[in-house]
């Protein structure tokens, strides 16, 4: 129970209240969902306070609460199954994400990228290519996405976008080890970042080759 706090015969309540729904809210738009839940909990903690000691209304944030709980499920369950290799109702959890959320675009492109993932694992090379797409729209700097697309163009030995895209997560990648040399907060580790450019410059370097060999696309693989 968050305990109220009164300095000069006024209750903070509302003062807390306001930051646990500015700091629930912002983390959801950030696609920080575990970090949002966290908050408006405490966000609706603090409205007992309010009504108990305060003798205040405040408004309940419970359907957001009850919409990342929703989306957090799907998301679980979706990756349990892909782990699990049932990819097709990987899928249907992560449709169910994308069909009760369009507010989050960070968590949006990830269930997309995501799905891309499950429809690839079944074979359905467009749809997956489609969903990456979708993922990257949302948010153009998220590399596993990138990295996503890339591999399923070289499947479909579209090798003219492949590299299109591994340049892209290039300059990604070697921006982010820069803010990471100036001291820029940014996820994963130097070395785990070094060994992607490397990757990725691997694969560009075959990707060239096989456009020398002038093989066409696999258009069986696109339908």
């Amino acid at each position: 129970m968050v305990k109220d706090e009164v300095y000069g015969g006024h209750c903070n309540c509302p003062i807390k209240l306001s930051f646990w729904q500015m700091s629930g809210k912002a983390n959801f738009y950030l696609g920080r969902l575990e970090e949002a839940l966290g908050s408006l909990l405490k966000h609706e903690e603090a409205i007992a306070a309010v009504v108990m000691s305060c003798k205040g209304r405040a408004e309940s944030l419970a359907p957001l609460i009850a919409t990342i709980r929703n989306l957090l499920h799907h998301k679980a369950a979706g990756n349990e199954a892909f782990q699990a290799g049932k990819y097709a109702a990987a899928e249907e959890h992560y449709t169910a994400a994308l069909a009760c959320n369009n507010a989050s675009r960070p968590f949006t492109s990830v269930c997309f990228c995501n799905r891309a993932a499950a429809s690839h694992a079944q074979g359905h090379i467009a749809d997956a290519i489609a969903d990456c797409n979708r993922a990257m729209a949302l948010n153009p700097e998220y590399p596993k996405a990138i990295s996503r697309r890339a591999n399923l163009h070289e499947i479909i030995r579209n090798y003219g976008q492949a590299i299109s895209d591994l340049q892209r997560l290039i300059a990604l990648q070697e921006s982010q080890q820069q803010k990471g040399k100036c001291g820029v907060r940014r996820l994963g580790n130097s070395g785990s970042n070094a060994q992607d450019l490397k990757e990725a410059y691997e694969r560009i370097a075959k990707a060239e080759e096989d456009v020398k060999k002038g093989n066409p696309l696999d258009y069986y693989l696109i339908l």
